[in-house]
């Protein structure tokens, strides 16, 4: 196999920089710099942090696994209990040369008297990207990077400087991640089979999509509402230019029966992937049963369709799919693959990467709609080069061989970015995924 080429490896490696802080981090660290407290007491624990995290009402508690817990975040006007031990704490933090991003970590108890924010992310980060280092450098990786900024973090470890050593073990595990996606694609050879698509909730924006989004557009996920006769015209174009159709119903996050095969009699043999549930987050435990009804009368109105179900995993709106869709799984309920959505502020790219690794578990190939970062931010949060972030999100997700699909926004919304800008022309996002659909045919040469 040939060299990659030059032009892809300088953009690669600019990934890998600690830039100066750009203009747009005065924003970013002057939404930490309110005079809010900086300790919280809650119960008998005392929660501080240096100075990087000042909303508490960002802070969410989540169990062991990282699974956003669905109760209140801590206030300084209410008591409130600790969560069940062992539990763990999620809170944005701005870092230089990252952003303002969900950043998360694990293995507290009720016993605990004192938690120092930056002190507990930055050691998990360090040990995890410690670990990633030694694990692949081990299996010839290339890791000087990454061991570069480890020792920049273990050097402010040392001297307890630890929104600094948070700052370079952050970094040190989203470097390591990637370069290990990266590589693993490499002696992969590539996908020779992945899905790009793009999802909206109104056809008239797909008309005017296919053609300059095609390739490396491969897939159009429509959500449709009955009353809108528009979707078919969009549903016939898509298959004319042998482009791969999903769809899901708009409305309730498991539709009526009725409903449901109304909407898959009138496209039958034309949409190949259905969402047939949204939000299995706020499904009531009682739903399997109509759940596996649903999933039966799908297949029952078109044999050949692959049937998903939809979840979402967030911090930040409190929300997580997997205990559910385990249940399902369990139950047998009769699905294909997962319709998994995450947002680009719920976590580091390692976070990420972990997170692909455990809904895997399930066992279901992973449909993954990513959230693309608009460029004023979204409330407190931003990603410093987020053209990089994409990239180095596509690697991973192409590194695992269950992630068989990758969607985004096909317009921009107030929590994303689009694929389309608004001359119908393919965004710079949509650019940067072209390109690494291009890498990726080129390794299967």
């Amino acid at each position: 196999m040939g060299s990659i080429p030059d032009s892809i490896l300088d953009k690669w490696y600019k990934r890998f920089e600690i830039p100066k802080p750009p203009r747009e981090m005065s924003r970013i660290l002057s939404c930490f710099a309110l005079k809010k407290p900086k300790i919280l007491i809650v119960s008998a624990l005392e929660i501080s942090t240096v100075g990087a995290f000042a909303d508490w009402s960002l802070l969410r508690w989540t169990n062991a696994e990282g699974d956003a817990l669905g109760v209140a975040p801590p206030s300084a006007q209410e008591p409130i209990h600790l969560p069940p031990s062992p539990f763990g704490i999620a809170c944005p933090i701005a870092l230089q040369g990252v952003g303002c991003v969900y950043l998360w970590t694990d293995s507290f108890t009720s016993r605990l008297s004192s938690i120092l924010l930056e002190r507990e992310f930055a050691q998990r980060y360090l040990k995890k990207a410690n670990a990633l280092v030694s694990q692949y450098t081990r299996r010839g990786v290339p890791m000087e990077q990454p061991q570069q900024l480890l020792q920049m973090a273990q050097t402010h470890a040392t001297h307890q400087q630890w929104a600094a050593c948070l700052t370079y073990s952050v970094q040190a595990a989203e470097v390591s991640t990637t370069i290990i996606a990266r590589t693993r694609l490499e002696r992969m050879h590539g996908r020779s089979a992945f899905l790009w698509g793009v999802f909206s909730e109104s056809p008239e924006p797909l008309k005017a999509a296919l053609k300059p989004l095609a390739p490396p557009a491969n897939l159009i996920h429509l959500i449709i509402n009955l009353a809108d006769p528009q979707w078919e015209p969009v549903i016939q174009q898509a298959q004319s230019a042998r482009i791969a159709i999903a769809a899901s119903l708009s409305g309730s996050p498991i539709p009526q029966i009725n409903a449901l095969r109304e909407a898959m009699s009138r496209v039958r043999g034309l949409v190949r992937y259905w969402t047939l549930a949204t939000h299995a987050e706020r499904h009531p435990n009682s739903a399997t049963p109509a759940l596996s009804e649903l999933c039966e009368s799908a297949r029952a109105i078109d044999f050949g369709v692959v049937r998903l179900l939809h979840g979402t995993h967030s911090f930040r709106n409190r929300w997580s799919a997997y205990s559910t869709l385990e249940r399902y799984v369990e139950a047998g309920v009769p699905f294909e693959a997962i319709h998994l959505e995450w947002h680009w502020y719920d976590g580091t790219l390692y976070d990420l990467d972990q997170l692909l690794e455990r809904y895997g578990e399930l066992g279901k190939p992973i449909h993954l709609e990513l959230s693309l970062p608009p460029e004023a931010g979204y409330e407190v949060f931003s990603r410093v080069h987020p053209l990089l972030w994409l990239e180095s999100a596509c690697v991973i997700a192409l590194s695992k061989p269950y992630v068989v699909a990758l969607r985004v926004s096909l317009t921009d919304t107030e929590l994303s970015a689009g694929a389309l800008t608004e001359r119908n022309t393919p965004s710079s996002y949509w650019e940067q995924i072209t390109e690494i659909a291009a890498w990726n045919r080129y390794l299967q040469e």
